[in-house]
């Protein structure tokens, strides 16, 4: 079976990896327009409690549907979960803002309904890239798994795109919510097909037992062919801890820099549609770095273009350092700013969604993902209180100090580390013999 599963990693694309990569990338536009749909909505009852409720909710999706995932409905069976989850949860949204009055009441029945959909699709993310890893040929691997969560940004763009065309018409943002939230309702109609559609991941079946249905899994992946192409084997330089430990710190940059000049920067400085336009042009920087990205990621030891995001995320901001010492806060300049600090931030992400799924073991993998996004989601959710005085001098300085800190982390796996690129999945994933905790050699 093992050599069965190496003809994976050489496939050819064919129609399982389009159903398989349109699936997932659908779950990701998904993710983009929930995401938006919460901060749409924050003006309407801007209060701390609920920014933390928001920044909580996906906490439990990530550990508990992740663990479900790895031990009990693999990767497609989650995926119809999750589907139910965030496609109730849009309903319900729809429904309050329809027929419930603005009040205690509203915001208590939307923040369920939110939480319901953000558990649901937060919970997808670490199936979705686990079964990318699992299923995409070695020679695409990198690539979808740039493209795919991209378009967690453009569902995003598009949402925040919409929320600023709805606001400035009907100057509503109750009126913003609905429309993302029905959007959210439209590509969960799509999602449903495909995932109808698309076979299971032969490795998680294989790591259940379940040889007969791996075969017709392997099957289905490989009826495009297989290629000549010579997939190498990696040999691990650094231990499972070690490897929780630097995709750890990668998280905690990643996400405590992410929303600063999309959401709270914008919301410092502006009110109304302003802050909609500042997100919908964070949104498409974001957006724009998935395709420049996937553009030259398989040119670049992996290592090195984990050295360039960190790099490039730290210096980008400095031109906001300048804007603040300057006061130069107009609408224009703000927005390019967001442009440009996001793009190069987003690089970063681009990094966690390649190693994330990569370096950790089929029957464990999706929980680990989930382990390490629920660190960085549980030090944001404590972040959102504890720098809710900051001044926005004080949160470029606490955003690029993240970032310093992702690119410290960068050197170290440049240093120990190992590169990823056109290696089978088993070893590039597989243990070493542990030293200590780090179990590096």
């Amino acid at each position: 079976m093992a050599s069965e599963l190496s003809l994976i990693d050489r496939a050819r694309w064919g129609r399982a990896q389009w159903l398989i990569f349109a699936s997932a990338s659908v779950g990701f536009f998904l993710w983009g327009i929930i995401n938006t749909l919460g901060y749409a909505f924050y003006p309407e009852y801007s209060n701390l409690g609920y920014l933390v409720t928001v920044a909580a909710m996906p906490l439990i999706g990530d550990l508990l549907l992740a663990r479900l995932s790895d031990r009990l409905f693999g990767r497609k069976g989650t995926y119809l979960l999750t589907m139910i989850l965030y496609g109730a949860g849009s309903l319900a949204v729809v429904l309050d803002l329809l027929f419930v009055p603005k009040g205690l009441l509203q915001m208590v029945i939307f923040l369920v309904a939110y939480g319901v959909a953000l558990f649901g699709v937060e919970g997808e993310n670490p199936v979705g890239l686990s079964l990318l890893a699992e299923t995409t040929p070695a020679e695409k691997r990198q690539k979808a798994l740039i493209l795919a969560p991209n378009f967690e940004n453009i569902g995003a763009a598009a949402a925040a795109a919409v929320a600023y065309a709805v606001y400035y018409l009907k100057n509503s943002f109750a009126l913003d919510a609905m429309a993302v939230a029905v959007m959210a309702i439209v590509g969960l109609a799509v999602a449903v097909v495909l995932r109808y559609l698309m076979p299971e991941s032969a490795r998680w079946l294989l790591a259940k037992g379940r040889e007969r249905e791996a075969s017709e899994s392997v099957r289905a992946l490989t009826s495009g062919g297989v290629s000549d192409r010579e997939v190498g084997e990696a040999s691990p330089t650094v231990g499972l801890g070690a490897r929780f430990a630097v995709l750890t710190v990668w998280a905690l940059a990643n996400y405590l820099s992410w929303s600063f000049m999309a959401f709270l920067f914008a919301d410092e400085f502006f009110t109304g549609n302003a802050v909609n336009l500042i997100m919908l042009a964070a949104n498409a920087g974001a957006s724009a770095a998935g395709f420049a990205a996937a553009a030259f990621v398989d040119m670049l030891d992996a290592r090195d273009f984990t050295l360039a995001a960190f790099g490039t995320a730290v210096a980008s901001f400095l031109p906001v350092v300048y804007v603040l010492a300057a006061h130069a806060y107009t609408l224009l300049l703000i927005s390019a700013l967001a442009f440009e600090n996001l793009f190069f931030i987003t690089f970063t992400w681009f990094v966690r969604t390649i190693y994330e799924p990569l370096l950790f073991p089929t029957q464990n993998r999706a929980f680990m993902v989930g382990l390490v996004r629920s660190v960085a989601i549980s030090a944001y959710t404590a972040s959102t209180y504890l720098t809710a005085s900051f001044s926005a001098a004080e949160f470029v300085a606490y955003g690029m100090a993240f970032q310093v800190a992702g690119l410290a982390a960068a050197v170290w796996w440049k240093l120990r580390g190992y590169d990823v690129r056109m290696k089978t999945l088993e070893s590039v994933s597989s243990a070493v013999a542990a030293r200590g905790w780090a179990g590096y050699r």
